[in-house]
């Protein structure tokens, strides 16, 4: 069982609405839960912290491989979306590539412990479209990258970006998250994600907090890629398939005017505690004044970008979510001749 609540713990961190009701939570875990998931956690926590990197990833690998094969339920939703999402065309090919995932993200749990040991500024680099790159970073004549609404995805190694991407603007950054389902591991984890240049806001404290970091010329970043409850996203086409994705950067843009930058942030491979900040195209979008349609397209625009980039090393993206709207849940025949709201080629 503890594996498996290592691998909820480290995926409690997503995006949410702008301007919407907020959906009905999860009903919270029991004092005796909480801490019967956290004393473990600990337990590793303050093993993985006195041992090498490379003997942590060992560690780990181990324990996902185990949990592989414990955890049914992720395991089948796993090789079903990378045969959904179009990635192979059976289940057996599916399943090899599934193990893979796993074994990557086991390196993200060894990462978060080994953050303040390891991270460095000049371990991180950055790729991707040159127009991106040179409007986001600092250059000739000017101290600060340009401003910019981040969406991102469970992908790589997402809690050490809103630290290297900072660093690299030289611009303060406020992320939108989610509660984690486990406080006290939460608080652990966010210990490492915060800084100087990089703030949380929870997201039951609404909208102004974000719109007062935009007027304060700070970064925004935002989770995108997990599935947006009731009237929190719109349905958009992801991997060829209806997903619901979260509403609030477009709202946001639309609003400010600051341009979108997809980004993930890859690990290398066979490094020393390295990545990359991968940039996608900046997004640029002028309003038609048809309000329902620019939030439809420009949110179309963020997840086919996102897919653009997880594409490259789908290995490092975060699979067994429910993603889609058409597999494994209760609606999914609703949407068996769902066509895409918006084509954008």
């Amino acid at each position: 069982m503890y594996i498996t609540i290592i691998y909820v713990t480290c995926t409690g961190s997503s995006t949410t609405r702008l301007l919407k009701p907020m959906a009905k939570e999860k009903k919270e875990k029991s004092k005796f839960r909480i801490y019967a998931e956290y004393y473990p956690f600990c337990v590793l926590y303050g093993i993985l912290h006195l041992l090498p990197l490379k003997v942590g990833y060992a560690i780990c690998t181990f324990l996902f491989r185990l949990l592989f094969i414990a955890d049914r339920r992720h395991r089948v939703r796993t090789i079903q979306h990378l045969v959904h999402a179009g990635l192979f065309a059976n289940e057996a090919e599916a399943r090899r590539f599934a193990k893979v995932t796993y074994l990557e993200f086991a390196k993200l749990l060894v990462e978060i412990v080994k953050m303040n040991q390891l991270y460095s500024r000049d371990k991180i680099s950055i790729v991707g479209s040159p127009e991106a790159i040179e409007y986001a970073e600092p250059g000739p004549g000017k101290e600060v990258g340009g401003q910019v609404i981040i969406v991102t995805a469970h992908y790589g190694n997402w809690e050490v970006a809103g630290t290297a991407y900072s660093e690299q603007a030289n611009r303060p950054m406020t992320s939108f998250m989610r509660p984690f389902g486990n406080p006290l591991i939460g608080e652990m984890i966010l210990n490492h994600r915060g800084g100087d240049l990089h703030d949380l806001v929870d997201k039951h404290e609404g909208i102004r907090p974000i719109l007062r970091a935009a007027a304060a010329g700070r970064n925004i970043t935002m989770l995108i890629d997990q599935h947006a409850a009731g009237a929190e996203g719109v349905d958009c086409e992801f991997f060829g398939h209806p997903a619901r994705i979260h509403m609030t950067p477009a709202l946001l843009h639309l609003k400010t005017g600051i341009p979108i930058l997809p980004e993930i942030t890859r690990r290398k491979p066979g490094s020393n505690f390295e990545f990359e900040l991968v940039f996608g195209d900046l997004i640029r979008y002028k309003p038609t004044g048809d309000k329902q349609r620019d939030i439809q397209v420009v949110c179309q625009m963020c997840a086919t970008a996102l897919e653009k980039l997880i594409m490259e090393q789908p290995e490092q993206w975060l699979w067994a979510p429910r993603h889609w709207l058409d597999i494994n849940r209760r609606q999914a025949a609703q949407y068996k001749d769902w066509t895409p709201p918006v084509k954008l080629f």
